[in-house]
């Protein structure tokens, strides 16, 4: 009996290690675990202080022309969330990363009275394979311009062609799943040339595009290399950005044990809100909380960033699940005691990143604008 339960445990062990380099998890479990150890012996468990929670939605955003997508999110989305507020008494913030490849000018007219009626913003999402940089940077330099005349993404001050941040469309960013998919190992030194501020593609959960750090916001050096993101430094206080790193802005990748909707296994759970309808999940939802994503020595700021494709998706994005999710943060995340909740898009999240690296405390709503300014503030 004793053989034969080692030997069940042995066959479970090497189905386990099989099952984990195929999904390609080894790139991140060592880093996943190794973080919840450090943090279990060096982060207070109890403490008194309030604890801020910066909640960032983005979007892979693709309409591709598609009428009742569109019209989704201008008449169905707006009703939905217009009655929630955070602590601040700003409505949920959605930031669209409109597709380059799908660009389609009556729809980036059609999409401004979202971000002008305070329900978000508009940045950089791009699927591509290019051969050269030299094109890459053409077709970037091209694309930002047509964003420009409807008011999105221009540059703040006189340094830069524009101010975005940059969600990459085949999750390859700096040529890290190879040429069909992007083809530019200087991808990340191009788009911080042109004004990017930092990526907002990740997790990548299976994919061999995830970076090795999970659940932290780091920078990179502008290396030349393919996944050069690899290798990059942790956020910190009173550690700045130098004009060589470009920041990286991951959302939760964890093994939830609390929840088994899969039976056979724990939810490996990266943030997604898809076509399924469990946004509204309070397994989730807390487990997003739980990942701790933070700026090293201010663990009073917490950063999610949850991601979808919300113009396929819209019936799910746009459905009474969303506006459970919604109801389920603010009940519990926004007492104003033990929590304070405050709904972000991409700049305003980088923003507060770089107020918590100056030493900034209390509420962060007071930095939402700290560096770069509102995109219909940015007239020069």
């Amino acid at each position: 009996m004793y053989n034969l339960l080692i030997g069940f445990l042995l066959i479970v062990f090497v189905f386990v290690v099989i099952y984990v380099y195929k999904k390609n998890m080894h790139i991140w479990l060592y880093d996943y675990i190794y973080s919840n150890i450090y943090n279990f012996f060096t982060l207070p468990s109890k403490s008194n202080k309030t604890k801020d929670i910066m909640f960032l939605f983005v979007d892979h955003y693709e309409l591709a022309g598609k009428s009742d997508r569109l019209s989704a999110w201008l008449n169905d989305y707006p009703t939905m969330v217009s009655k929630y507020r955070d602590f601040d008494g700003v409505k949920p913030q959605h930031t669209w990363f409109y597709a380059l490849d799908l660009t389609n000018e009556e729809e980036l007219k059609a999409i401004k009275p979202l971000v002008d009626e305070g329900f978000g913003e508009v940045e950089l999402h791009w699927h591509h394979s290019h051969k050269s940089s030299q094109q890459f940077e053409l077709d970037l330099k091209n694309g930002l311009e047509v964003f420009h005349k409807y008011g999105y993404m221009k540059s703040y001050n006189n340094s830069t062609h524009s101010s975005f941040s940059f969600i990459h469309g085949n999750w390859s960013l700096n040529n890290s799943r190879g040429e069909e998919f992007c083809g530019i190992n200087n991808e990340i030194e191009i788009l911080k040339k042109y004004g990017c501020y930092g990526d907002f593609t990740f997790p990548a959960m299976f994919s061999p595009a995830q970076p090795k750090y999970v659940n932290k916001i780091t920078y990179t050096n502008l290396d030349t290399i393919n996944k050069s993101y690899n290798h990059a430094r942790i956020s910190e206080v009173g550690k700045y950005e130098t004009d060589d790193e470009f920041m990286i802005m991951q959302g939760p990748l964890a093994i939830n044990f609390k929840d088994w909707r899969h039976k056979w296994h724990p939810t490996i759970e990266n943030g997604d809100i898809n076509g399924d309808f469990t946004q509204n999940s309070s397994k989730r939802i807390d487990c997003w909380i739980r990942q701790n994503i933070h700026v090293k020595n201010n663990p009073d700021w917490i950063f999610v960033k949850i991601f979808c494709h919300g113009a396929q998706d819209y019936k799910s994005l746009c459905s009474e699940s969303t506006a459970q999710m919604y109801e389920y943060l603010g009940d519990k995340y926004n007492d104003g005691k033990k929590y304070r909740l405050h709904y972000v898009t991409a700049r305003e999240c980088y923003n507060i990143v770089k107020a918590a690296e100056n030493g900034k405390t209390g509420n962060p709503n007071k930095y939402r604008d700290f560096i770069i300014p509102h995109p219909n503030k940015r007239d020069i």
